[in-house]
Formats: structure tokens, sequence, C-alpha cells
């Protein structure tokens, strides 16, 4: 489990990035977080897989644990060592490398043995990348640029997968189709801890929701419960 136990984060600043968030992703799960900008979701992801250094931040209360080992205020290769894999906002990829070049652009590759079967089980997921595999990855669609970092993602194996916004800038088309894969990849064992704006497909697929708002977790419970939610629209507008 890769849990946050009432984390607070400061920036250098001074200000708070996050005021008390506690939440959890297990294995097999989606778990959703919500929330309007400012709310404190990216520096949320940001505390759980070790990249509130690069901005300046750090954690001053609550605990960060991954699978009962405290790894508050860890760095992000000691995240990645255990099985977690972050996918930033804005689809960070390699421009210049192709597909298969950037798939193979990971930390942890598998034994070369084992490699091919992992990107089998890549492109069956994203067969469009398989036919684009020798193009510059920045040539890709948006859409495209997506599943390549996703993909990327999955080479290392991971445990815990964390994708903040996922579908940020993409067409509607591809938005679907990409939330259906991370249901996929849940059920194949992984925990996925997803945060985003596009509501509905995301309630599609998730296990189990967090709303945050102001840097705290303001409500929670089963995708059933926020479809439709005044609260959660409410959420996105900054109101109560």
């Amino acid at each position: 489990m890769l849990e946050l136990s009432g984390v607070r984060v400061r920036y250098r600043n001074g200000a708070l990035g996050v005021v008390d968030v506690s939440l959890r992703a297990e294995p097999g799960k989606v778990v959703a977080v919500f929330g309007p900008n400012g709310a404190g979701k990216t520096t949320s992801v940001r505390a759980c897989t070790g990249f509130l250094r690069s901005e300046g931040a750090s954690i001053v209360a609550g605990r960060v644990r991954l699978d009962g080992r405290d790894m508050t205020g860890a760095e992000p290769h000691r995240f990645c060592r255990r099985g977690v894999f972050c996918i930033p906002e804005r689809r960070k990829i390699f421009p210049q490398l192709t597909v298969a070049e950037n798939i193979r652009a990971v930390r942890n590759l598998p034994p070369r043995r084992e490699r091919a079967a992992v990107e089998q089980r890549i492109f069956s997921l994203f067969p469009a990348l398989r036919e684009l595999a020798a193009m510059q990855a920045g040539r890709l669609s948006g859409g495209q640029q997506q599943m390549l970092a996703i993909a990327r993602g999955l080479m290392s194996r991971p445990r815990y997968l964390v994708v903040d916004e996922v579908s940020l800038g993409l067409h509607v088309s591809v938005i679907r189709p990409l939330f259906e894969v991370l249901r996929a990849i849940a059920e194949a064992g992984t925990a996925v801890l997803v945060v985003d704006e596009t509501t509905d497909a995301a309630l599609d697929v998730a296990d189990y929701c967090y709303v945050l708002r102001a840097g705290e977790v303001v409500d929670q419970g089963t995708p059933e419960r926020f479809r439709g939610s005044e609260l959660l629209a409410a959420g996105y507008v900054g109101e109560t």
C-alpha cells in the first residue's frame, strides 16, 4: 500500500502546498483524486513519489508509507527502486528519441530475457505505438504522447503507477480509451493513483475517490457517491 497520512507540505517561500492530506492506493485498484486548480493534487502526488525537493518543498508533518516502510522525504530513485513510477503532467517524453527508444528509457529495465514479453504487453495495450515504434516521439499527437508516457512507465513493471493530469490538453476522443487502459493495468495487479479533471471518465474506472480543496481532503468514497454530485462540481469552482 502507498499511503499518505496527515501530510502537510511547505514550500521554500513559506506557502503551504497541502495542509492535511491522507489517502492511499492499493494493488489492483484505481484511485482518483479530484479538485480545482490549487487544491493540492499535484503537490500530494509529488509527496508520495519523492519529487517535492525539486520543487523547493518538503513534508513538515505527517508520513508517507510504502508497504509499511516510512518513505517520508525520500528521493525519487528510492520510490522507483521499490516499484513506484510517476508520470507527471504535460507528458514528459524525450521528443528526439523514437517511440521504441522512449519506452526503453527507464531506470529499472527488466532483464533482457523478459524484455520482449513486457514490450508485447505494452503494445497489446497501445497497438498504435507498435505501428509508430520508429517515429520520433516529438512528432506524435498529444494523445499518442500520453500513451507513450504511460507505456514507458509500464516498462519498469511498476507496482504503483501514479499519473498526474491524465487528460490535460487531450482531444476528447482519446480520453476514455486512456482511462480504460489504466483500468486494465490495475486489473493486472498494479495500484493506479490518478489525478484528473475529466470526472466522468475517471469515475467510470475508479474504485475509490478523494476530493481535495485548499490543501485538504474534503470528501472521499466510491465513485457512486460522486456521480452527479454537487459537491464534486462545487469543488471545481471553489465553493461549498
